[in-house]
Protein backbone atom coordinates (compact mmCIF):
# COMPACT_ATOMS: atom_id res chain seq x y z
CA UNK A 1 0.00 0.00 0.00
CA UNK A 2 3.00 2.47 0.57
CA UNK A 3 4.34 2.28 -2.04
CA UNK A 4 1.32 2.12 -4.32
CA UNK A 5 0.38 5.47 -2.60
CA UNK A 6 3.74 6.82 -3.32
CA UNK A 7 3.43 5.81 -6.89
CA UNK A 8 -0.05 7.89 -7.02
CA UNK A 9 1.75 11.47 -5.40
CA UNK A 10 4.10 11.26 -8.55
CA UNK A 11 1.22 10.69 -11.18
CA UNK A 12 -0.97 13.36 -9.57
CA UNK A 13 2.06 15.91 -9.28
CA UNK A 14 2.17 15.34 -13.46
CA UNK A 15 -2.12 16.25 -13.25
CA UNK A 16 -2.67 12.51 -14.73
CA UNK A 17 -6.31 11.82 -13.62
CA UNK A 18 -5.93 8.18 -11.46
CA UNK A 19 -9.33 6.18 -10.56
CA UNK A 20 -8.06 5.70 -6.78
CA UNK A 21 -11.32 3.63 -5.99
CA UNK A 22 -9.27 0.59 -5.77
CA UNK A 23 -7.36 2.11 -3.29
CA UNK A 24 -10.69 2.72 -0.93
CA UNK A 25 -11.28 -0.27 0.78
CA UNK A 26 -7.83 0.04 2.42
CA UNK A 27 -8.07 3.60 3.27
CA UNK A 28 -10.27 2.95 6.58
CA UNK A 29 -9.89 6.79 7.81
CA UNK A 30 -10.56 8.48 4.62
CA UNK A 31 -14.36 8.60 3.40
CA UNK A 32 -13.18 9.93 0.30
CA UNK A 33 -9.65 9.01 -0.52
CA UNK A 34 -9.28 10.74 -3.90
CA UNK A 35 -10.77 13.82 -2.83
CA UNK A 36 -7.72 13.65 -0.21
CA UNK A 37 -5.48 12.90 -2.77
CA UNK A 38 -6.65 15.70 -5.47
CA UNK A 39 -6.15 18.39 -2.24
CA UNK A 40 -2.62 16.79 -1.91
CA UNK A 41 -1.92 18.09 -5.41
CA UNK A 42 -3.38 21.32 -4.75
CA UNK A 43 -1.19 22.03 -2.16
CA UNK A 44 1.77 20.79 -3.73
CA UNK A 45 0.86 23.10 -6.93
CA UNK A 46 0.32 26.55 -4.42
CA UNK A 47 4.06 25.25 -3.17
CA UNK A 48 5.52 25.22 -6.17
CA UNK A 49 3.91 28.27 -7.76
CA UNK A 50 4.04 30.93 -5.27
CA UNK A 51 6.48 29.69 -2.44
CA UNK A 52 8.76 32.98 -1.81
CA UNK A 53 11.67 30.25 -2.10
CA UNK A 54 11.75 27.76 -5.23
CA UNK A 55 11.00 24.15 -4.20
CA UNK A 56 12.61 21.17 -5.35
CA UNK A 57 9.63 18.56 -6.20
CA UNK A 58 11.90 15.37 -4.77
CA UNK A 59 12.17 17.33 -1.64
CA UNK A 60 8.69 18.01 -1.10
CA UNK A 61 8.00 14.78 -1.75
CA UNK A 62 10.25 12.93 1.25
CA UNK A 63 9.07 15.74 3.05
CA UNK A 64 5.56 14.44 2.85
CA UNK A 65 6.57 10.64 3.08
CA UNK A 66 8.17 11.96 6.31
CA UNK A 67 4.85 13.20 7.72
CA UNK A 68 2.77 10.57 6.57
CA UNK A 69 4.27 8.00 8.80
CA UNK A 70 5.21 10.41 11.73
CA UNK A 71 1.59 10.39 12.30
CA UNK A 72 1.62 6.56 13.19
CA UNK A 73 3.72 6.03 16.35
CA UNK A 74 6.89 7.47 17.61
CA UNK A 75 8.68 4.35 16.31
CA UNK A 76 7.83 4.21 12.26
CA UNK A 77 9.89 6.39 10.22
CA UNK A 78 10.64 7.29 6.85
CA UNK A 79 14.44 7.50 6.38
CA UNK A 80 16.22 9.00 2.80
CA UNK A 81 19.50 7.22 2.20
CA UNK A 82 21.67 8.99 4.61
CA UNK A 83 19.57 8.30 7.33
CA UNK A 84 19.21 4.61 6.52
CA UNK A 85 23.28 4.69 6.16
CA UNK A 86 23.19 6.66 9.38
CA UNK A 87 21.45 3.43 10.84
CA UNK A 88 23.28 0.96 9.50
CA UNK A 89 26.32 3.04 10.90
CA UNK A 90 25.44 2.96 14.18
CA UNK A 91 25.44 -1.10 14.64
CA UNK A 92 29.30 -0.58 13.79
CA UNK A 93 29.18 0.24 17.96
CA UNK A 94 31.61 3.30 16.92
CA UNK A 95 31.27 6.90 16.63
CA UNK A 96 31.83 10.52 17.91
CA UNK A 97 29.06 11.58 20.35
CA UNK A 98 27.53 11.66 24.12
CA UNK A 99 26.17 8.36 24.06
CA UNK A 100 22.51 8.37 24.38
CA UNK A 101 19.80 6.51 22.59
CA UNK A 102 16.41 8.88 21.96
CA UNK A 103 13.28 8.26 20.44
CA UNK A 104 11.80 10.53 17.46
CA UNK A 105 10.26 13.03 19.80
CA UNK A 106 13.25 13.46 21.43
CA UNK A 107 13.04 11.42 24.50
CA UNK A 108 15.92 9.68 25.83
CA UNK A 109 15.31 6.26 26.24
CA UNK A 110 18.41 5.56 28.05
CA UNK A 111 22.18 6.53 28.03
CA UNK A 112 24.50 4.08 27.21
CA UNK A 113 26.61 3.08 30.03
CA UNK A 114 29.84 4.39 30.17
CA UNK A 115 29.53 7.11 28.22
CA UNK A 116 29.65 11.03 28.72
CA UNK A 117 25.57 10.83 29.00
CA UNK A 118 25.38 8.25 31.49
CA UNK A 119 28.34 10.50 33.23
CA UNK A 120 26.60 13.50 33.68
CA UNK A 121 22.95 12.52 34.69
CA UNK A 122 20.99 12.04 32.13
CA UNK A 123 17.82 9.57 33.04
CA UNK A 124 15.75 7.83 31.17
CA UNK A 125 12.24 9.79 30.16
CA UNK A 126 14.51 12.99 30.00
CA UNK A 127 13.04 14.92 27.12
CA UNK A 128 15.50 17.05 25.10
CA UNK A 129 13.94 20.81 24.75
CA UNK A 130 17.52 22.97 23.39
CA UNK A 131 20.79 21.73 21.64
CA UNK A 132 23.17 24.47 21.60
CA UNK A 133 20.50 26.93 23.36
CA UNK A 134 17.93 25.72 19.79
CA UNK A 135 14.59 24.53 20.41
CA UNK A 136 13.69 21.37 19.50
CA UNK A 137 10.26 21.84 18.67
CA UNK A 138 10.58 21.28 15.34
CA UNK A 139 13.51 19.51 15.00
CA UNK A 140 14.08 15.94 13.72
CA UNK A 141 15.31 13.14 15.11
CA UNK A 142 18.13 12.78 12.71
CA UNK A 143 18.93 16.55 13.06
CA UNK A 144 19.21 16.15 16.37
CA UNK A 145 21.63 13.32 16.47
CA UNK A 146 23.26 14.96 13.94
CA UNK A 147 24.01 18.24 16.01
CA UNK A 148 25.10 15.92 19.02
CA UNK A 149 27.64 13.78 17.17
CA UNK A 150 31.00 15.41 16.66
CA UNK A 151 34.60 15.43 17.04
CA UNK A 152 35.60 13.69 20.38
CA UNK A 153 36.54 15.92 23.11
CA UNK A 154 34.48 19.24 21.98
CA UNK A 155 32.05 20.19 24.17
CA UNK A 156 27.88 20.08 23.15
CA UNK A 157 24.92 21.74 25.49
CA UNK A 158 21.63 20.78 25.68
CA UNK A 159 18.24 21.20 27.94
CA UNK A 160 16.24 18.51 29.61
CA UNK A 161 12.88 18.63 30.40
CA UNK A 162 12.43 16.12 33.53
CA UNK A 163 9.11 15.15 34.66
CA UNK A 164 9.44 15.64 38.20
CA UNK A 165 11.22 18.99 38.04
CA UNK A 166 9.72 22.10 37.32
CA UNK A 167 12.87 24.03 35.69
CA UNK A 168 14.44 22.86 32.44
CA UNK A 169 17.67 21.06 33.75
CA UNK A 170 20.78 22.30 31.30
CA UNK A 171 24.04 19.89 30.35
CA UNK A 172 27.19 20.70 29.10
CA UNK A 173 28.74 17.66 27.61
CA UNK A 174 32.11 16.49 26.20
CA UNK A 175 31.40 14.11 23.43
CA UNK A 176 33.67 11.20 23.11
CA UNK A 177 34.76 8.74 20.74
CA UNK A 178 31.78 5.71 21.68
CA UNK A 179 32.73 2.50 21.76
CA UNK A 180 30.20 0.08 22.79
CA UNK A 181 31.21 -3.21 24.04
CA UNK A 182 27.63 -4.87 23.79
CA UNK A 183 28.44 -7.88 26.43
CA UNK A 184 30.91 -8.06 29.21
CA UNK A 185 31.35 -10.51 31.61
CA UNK A 186 33.28 -11.23 34.60
CA UNK A 187 33.46 -13.30 38.02
CA UNK A 188 32.00 -10.49 40.12
CA UNK A 189 32.38 -12.93 43.44
CA UNK A 190 33.61 -16.05 43.70
CA UNK A 191 30.27 -17.88 43.21
CA UNK A 192 28.45 -15.16 40.98
CA UNK A 193 28.97 -14.40 37.62
CA UNK A 194 27.67 -11.30 35.75
CA UNK A 195 26.71 -10.58 32.18
CA UNK A 196 26.23 -7.09 30.98
CA UNK A 197 24.20 -6.60 27.55
CA UNK A 198 24.20 -2.73 26.36
CA UNK A 199 22.06 -3.18 23.26
CA UNK A 200 20.65 -6.31 21.08
CA UNK A 201 22.87 -6.32 18.30
CA UNK A 202 24.09 -8.81 15.84
CA UNK A 203 25.56 -12.11 17.41
CA UNK A 204 25.08 -10.64 21.20
CA UNK A 205 23.30 -13.81 21.51
CA UNK A 206 26.17 -16.00 20.61
CA UNK A 207 28.65 -13.71 22.83
CA UNK A 208 26.41 -14.70 26.07
CA UNK A 209 26.95 -18.42 25.07
CA UNK A 210 30.26 -17.46 25.51
CA UNK A 211 30.07 -15.30 28.38
CA UNK A 212 27.93 -18.51 30.57
CA UNK A 213 30.22 -21.13 29.37
CA UNK A 214 33.65 -19.03 30.96
CA UNK A 215 31.89 -18.14 34.10
CA UNK A 216 31.16 -21.81 34.77
CA UNK A 217 34.22 -22.76 34.16
CA UNK A 218 35.28 -20.26 36.71
CA UNK A 219 33.09 -21.48 39.16
CA UNK A 220 30.09 -19.48 38.75
CA UNK A 221 27.40 -21.33 40.60
CA UNK A 222 24.47 -18.09 40.09
CA UNK A 223 24.48 -15.45 37.35
CA UNK A 224 22.89 -11.88 37.14
CA UNK A 225 22.28 -10.88 33.76
CA UNK A 226 22.41 -6.97 33.88
CA UNK A 227 19.94 -5.12 31.32
CA UNK A 228 19.56 -1.56 32.67
CA UNK A 229 19.75 1.15 30.59
CA UNK A 230 19.15 -1.25 27.56
CA UNK A 231 17.31 -0.02 24.89
CA UNK A 232 16.80 -2.96 22.72
CA UNK A 233 17.75 -4.27 19.11
CA UNK A 234 17.22 -7.12 17.64
CA UNK A 235 14.38 -9.11 17.98
CA UNK A 236 15.88 -12.27 16.83
CA UNK A 237 18.44 -11.84 19.40
CA UNK A 238 16.35 -11.32 22.12
CA UNK A 239 15.13 -15.16 21.41
CA UNK A 240 18.82 -15.90 21.18
CA UNK A 241 19.64 -14.61 24.52
CA UNK A 242 16.32 -15.57 26.38
CA UNK A 243 17.46 -19.32 24.85
CA UNK A 244 20.93 -19.26 27.28
CA UNK A 245 18.47 -19.32 30.15
CA UNK A 246 15.04 -20.87 29.43
CA UNK A 247 15.53 -24.92 28.10
CA UNK A 248 11.66 -24.54 25.80
CA UNK A 249 8.87 -22.96 25.18
CA UNK A 250 7.54 -19.83 23.97
CA UNK A 251 9.81 -16.66 24.34
CA UNK A 252 7.52 -14.10 22.60
CA UNK A 253 4.63 -13.80 20.01
CA UNK A 254 4.28 -11.22 17.86
CA UNK A 255 0.26 -10.40 16.28
CA UNK A 256 0.14 -8.34 13.15
CA UNK A 257 -2.95 -6.54 11.76
CA UNK A 258 -2.13 -7.93 8.12
CA UNK A 259 -1.09 -11.97 8.13
CA UNK A 260 -0.39 -14.83 10.51
CA UNK A 261 0.63 -14.34 13.98
CA UNK A 262 4.14 -15.12 15.12
CA UNK A 263 5.51 -17.43 17.87
CA UNK A 264 8.85 -17.56 18.82
CA UNK A 265 9.98 -20.82 20.58
CA UNK A 266 13.11 -21.11 22.30
CA UNK A 267 16.34 -22.28 20.03
CA UNK A 268 16.47 -25.51 20.18
CA UNK A 269 20.51 -25.26 19.36
CA UNK A 270 21.25 -23.09 22.46
CA UNK A 271 22.17 -25.13 25.32
CA UNK A 272 20.56 -23.16 28.64
CA UNK A 273 21.98 -22.93 31.71
CA UNK A 274 20.29 -23.95 35.08
CA UNK A 275 22.11 -21.72 37.42
CA UNK A 276 20.14 -19.54 39.29
CA UNK A 277 19.43 -16.26 37.62
CA UNK A 278 18.71 -12.55 38.77
CA UNK A 279 17.85 -9.96 36.00
CA UNK A 280 18.79 -6.58 36.83
CA UNK A 281 16.54 -3.99 34.99
CA UNK A 282 15.05 -0.95 35.08
CA UNK A 283 13.25 2.70 33.05
CA UNK A 284 16.02 2.56 30.74
CA UNK A 285 15.17 -1.57 29.72
CA UNK A 286 12.96 -1.63 26.57
CA UNK A 287 11.75 -3.57 23.62
CA UNK A 288 14.29 -6.57 23.40
CA UNK A 289 15.49 -6.24 26.98
CA UNK A 290 11.61 -6.45 27.77
CA UNK A 291 11.12 -9.36 25.96
CA UNK A 292 13.91 -11.44 27.47
CA UNK A 293 13.01 -10.24 31.00
CA UNK A 294 9.32 -10.96 30.63
CA UNK A 295 10.35 -14.34 29.29
CA UNK A 296 12.27 -15.36 32.37
CA UNK A 297 9.31 -13.64 34.52
CA UNK A 298 6.68 -15.87 32.69
CA UNK A 299 9.10 -19.35 32.94
CA UNK A 300 9.61 -18.30 36.30
CA UNK A 301 14.00 -19.02 35.56
CA UNK A 302 14.44 -15.91 37.62
CA UNK A 303 14.15 -12.86 39.78
CA UNK A 304 13.53 -9.73 38.29
CA UNK A 305 15.34 -6.84 40.24
CA UNK A 306 15.28 -3.14 40.24
CA UNK A 307 12.87 -0.85 38.75
CA UNK A 308 9.90 -0.77 36.37
CA UNK A 309 11.13 -1.62 32.53
CA UNK A 310 10.24 1.48 29.91
CA UNK A 311 7.24 0.00 28.05
CA UNK A 312 7.43 -0.22 24.59
CA UNK A 313 5.85 -3.78 23.05
CA UNK A 314 6.22 -2.59 19.18
CA UNK A 315 8.08 -4.35 16.92
CA UNK A 316 9.29 -2.19 13.64
CA UNK A 317 10.18 -3.86 10.46
CA UNK A 318 12.69 -2.14 7.83
CA UNK A 319 11.60 -1.66 4.52
CA UNK A 320 14.64 -1.09 2.32
CA UNK A 321 13.17 1.56 -0.84
CA UNK A 322 14.40 1.40 -4.53
CA UNK A 323 16.02 4.95 -3.72
CA UNK A 324 18.52 4.12 -1.56
CA UNK A 325 15.84 5.47 1.37
CA UNK A 326 13.87 2.83 3.70
CA UNK A 327 10.83 2.73 5.56
CA UNK A 328 10.71 1.65 9.46
CA UNK A 329 7.58 0.55 10.28
CA UNK A 330 5.55 -0.61 13.12
CA UNK A 331 3.76 -4.00 12.17
CA UNK A 332 3.33 -5.72 15.14
CA UNK A 333 2.43 -5.82 18.68
CA UNK A 334 4.75 -8.36 21.22
CA UNK A 335 3.49 -10.53 24.09
CA UNK A 336 5.15 -12.08 26.54
CA UNK A 337 4.54 -16.10 27.25
CA UNK A 338 1.40 -15.35 29.05
CA UNK A 339 0.16 -13.42 26.55
CA UNK A 340 0.78 -9.82 28.39
CA UNK A 341 0.92 -6.69 26.68
CA UNK A 342 3.27 -4.57 28.26
CA UNK A 343 3.12 -1.66 26.08
CA UNK A 344 3.29 1.70 28.03
CA UNK A 345 2.95 -0.36 31.09
CA UNK A 346 6.39 -1.76 31.18
CA UNK A 347 7.53 -4.63 33.51
CA UNK A 348 7.43 -4.77 37.16
CA UNK A 349 10.27 -6.00 38.84
CA UNK A 350 9.97 -9.12 41.64
CA UNK A 351 12.07 -7.02 43.82
CA UNK A 352 12.26 -3.28 43.75
CA UNK A 353 15.39 -1.42 44.47
CA UNK A 354 15.52 2.60 44.01
CA UNK A 355 19.05 3.50 42.71
CA UNK A 356 20.82 5.26 45.09
CA UNK A 357 23.49 7.89 42.94
CA UNK A 358 24.52 8.53 46.27
CA UNK A 359 25.68 4.85 47.41
CA UNK A 360 28.94 4.87 49.58
CA UNK A 361 29.73 1.57 47.75
CA UNK A 362 30.96 1.35 44.27
CA UNK A 363 28.32 3.59 43.04
CA UNK A 364 25.95 1.08 42.58
CA UNK A 365 23.48 -0.43 45.40
CA UNK A 366 21.29 -2.27 43.04
CA UNK A 367 24.00 -4.17 42.48
CA UNK A 368 25.20 -4.85 45.67
CA UNK A 369 21.83 -6.15 46.93
CA UNK A 370 21.33 -8.16 43.87
CA UNK A 371 24.62 -10.09 45.25
CA UNK A 372 23.59 -9.78 48.76
CA UNK A 373 19.79 -11.37 47.38
CA UNK A 374 21.68 -14.51 45.42
CA UNK A 375 24.07 -15.18 48.64
CA UNK A 376 20.98 -14.77 51.01
CA UNK A 377 18.44 -17.10 48.90
CA UNK A 378 20.10 -19.90 46.62
CA UNK A 379 23.61 -20.85 48.98
CA UNK A 380 23.41 -19.00 51.97
CA UNK A 381 24.69 -22.00 53.85
CA UNK A 382 27.78 -22.25 51.39
CA UNK A 383 29.69 -18.82 51.89
CA UNK A 384 29.16 -18.74 55.93
CA UNK A 385 32.80 -19.02 57.39
CA UNK A 386 34.14 -22.09 58.56
CA UNK A 387 34.02 -22.49 62.68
Amino acid sequence: MKKQTISILFILILGISLNLSVFAEEVENSSNPEMMFNTFKEVMGYILNYHVEESKVDELIRGAMTGMVETLDPYSAYMNEEEYEEMQFEYEGHFGGIGIVITPDLTIVSPIKGTPGERVGLQSGDRIIAIESQATEDMSQKEAVDIMRGEPGTPINITIKREEQEEPLKFEIIREDIQIPYVEWEMITDEIGYINIAQFVQEVGSKVSTAISELEADGAQALILDLRTNPGGLLNEAINVSSNFIEEGVVVSVKYRVGSDDIYQVRPNIEATDLPLLVLINQGSASASEIVSGAVKDHARGILFGKKTFGKGTVQSLFPLGDGSALKLTTGRYYTPADTFIHEKGIRPDVVVEYNPDYEGDNDNQLDAAIQYIKDTYFKEELKPAS
